[in-house]
C-alpha cells in the first residue's frame, strides 16, 4: 500500500524516496553522530557509557541554544538515579517502561528519553521529532499533532508508526528518522 505524501508535490512514498530523502538530513554533528552510533550501542551494553556520552546525546538532541539550562538540570541528579534509569532502558522489556525510568531522571523529557534509546539500540528505536512527526500525520500514519510536551504514549505512537513504515519500505530506522526529518520540513 504506498501512501501518496501530502503537500509535497504529491510525491509517493518509497523505498527509493526515503533513501534520498534521508541525504537530506541536516545535523550539525552528522559525523560525530555516525561516530557515536557506532560506538555507544556497545557502551551501553557493556554498561562502560559515561556522564560525558549522556551529555553528548542530550546537545545532540537539544542543539546548543537549549544545552545549558538543560545539562544543568541533568547534572543535579545523583548518580544512582541515572545509572539505574539506564539500567532499565538498556534491560527493560517494555517500551514505556525504559522512556519512563529515563524520564525519572532531571532534564530528560520523552524527546531526549528516545534520543538516549536511539544510541543505546538504534536498530530498535528512532528519536521522536516534531519535524518528523509532521511527515507521519502528512501520510496519515498518526492521527493527531505532536504535544508541546510529549508523553510517553505519543512515543510509543511514534515507535508503532516507525517500525511499520520502516518494515513497509525495508529501510532501517536510523534511514527512515532522516528521511522524515527531511520530509518534515520547517514549519
Amino acid at each position: 500500500a504506498r501512501r501518496v505524501v501530502q503537500g509535497l508535490s504529491h510525491m509517493t512514498l518509497s523505498q527509493q524516496l526515503l533513501k534520498e530523502k534521508a541525504n537530506d538530513y541536516e545535523e550539525p554533528l552528522y559525523e560525530e553522530e555516525l561516530n557515536q552510533l557506532d560506538s555507544l550501542p556497545e557502551k551501553f551494553e557493556n554498561g562502560d557509557w559515561t556522564h560525558d556520552d549522556l551529555e553528548w546525546i542530550i546537545t545532540w538532541k537539544v542543539g546548543r541554544a537549549f544545552e545549558k539550562p538543560v545539562l544543568r538540570h541533568f547534572r543535579s541528579n545523583p548518580d544512582e538515579r541515572i545509572s539505574d534509569a539506564i539500567e532499565t532502558a538498556v534491560t527493560g522489556r517494555a517500551v514505556g517502561d525504559k522512556v519512563d525510568a529515563l524520564t525519572s531522571i532531571k532534564g530528560v523529557g520523552v524527546p531526549v528519553a528516545s534520543a538516549i534509546l536511539l544510541f543505546i539500540d538504534p536498530a530498535r528505536f528512532t528519536v521522536i521529532d516534531e519535524r518528523a512527526w509532521r511527515a507521519l500525520r502528512e501520510m496519515e500514519y498518526v492521527d493527531r499533532e505532536l504535544s508541546e510536551d510529549p508523553t510517553i504514549e505519543e512515543y510509543v505512537l511514534y515507535l508503532g508508526a516507525c517500525r511499520s513504515l520502516a518494515n513497509e519500505y525495508d529501510v532501517d530506522l536510523r534511514t527512515l528518522d532522516r528521511a522524515l526529518w527531511a520530509l518534515g520540513g520547517n514549519e
